[in-house]
């Protein structure tokens, strides 16, 4: 692979900056808890602004704040994609257990509903309940050995998916066009434009991850 622009080279320093904090935040200050009612509001509605701001304007979301994503994206030295899932069972199951977890939780332990709590603390006694973002960086880093760059992301985040359906309800003026493989020319302009992954040609960036590529200092929209 040929060396990425010094634009590009600079884009990825400061990402990989800004997944580090958001690494930091989810396993060193955020401590898992059954949510009650407020904090699923509150969830809801970031979850809810996301999908809406990256159906907007692309997917930095994917590239710069996911902590998943950023785990893979330091573990990817190690990629090797082994075995290959189909992406649309894999995305609709995480989908399905995503949505479908808190209501089993609250069945299962009604009182976890009305528990006035905050998810954000840095209790050194409350470690066990870090132990679960530590297993996922356990398991998201090996996922990469086995399911390839992004390996993740590719078959089981189903957040572009929800992208995707919102994208089609916007606007036409106002949606961030994905990108296809298909229509790769070779210019290689996407490497310097993609916040996902910043080098890489456009047929390994994954394609539901794209953003709207455009050259520095032109007006004129890639074909």
């Amino acid at each position: 692979m040929s060396t990425p622009p010094v634009s590009a080279q600079g884009d990825t320093r400061q990402r990989r900056a800004l997944q580090l904090v958001f690494i930091f935040v989810n396993l060193v200050l955020i401590e898992v808890h059954v949510p009650g009612g407020l904090w699923v509001f509150i969830g809801g509605a970031f979850w809810v602004t996301m999908v809406v701001l990256a159906a907007l304007g692309g997917s930095w979301m994917c590239g710069w704040v996911c902590w998943i994503g950023g785990i893979q994206d330091f573990f990817e030295p190690l990629a090797r994609s082994r075995v290959r899932l189909n992406p649309r069972w894999g995305k609709a199951l995480v989908l399905l257990l995503l949505v479908s977890w808190v209501p089993i939780a609250w069945w299962l332990v009604p009182t976890a509903a009305t528990t006035d709590y905050t998810p954000f603390g840095m209790d050194l006694a409350s470690w066990p309940r870090h132990l679960f973002q530590f297993g996922m960086v356990l398991f998201v880093g090996a996922s990469v050995m086995v399911l390839g760059k992004r390996g993740i992301c590719r078959y089981l985040c189903p957040f572009n998916e929800v992208v995707g359906v919102v994208r089609r309800w916007l606007p036409r003026s106002r949606r961030a066009a994905p990108r296809t493989v298909a229509a790769c020319t070779g210019c290689q302009q996407c490497a310097i434009a993609c916040r996902t992954q910043p080098g890489n040609r456009v047929g390994e960036i994954i394609p539901l991850m794209s953003e709207q590529a455009k050259p520095k200092n032109s007006d004129e929209e890639l074909k």
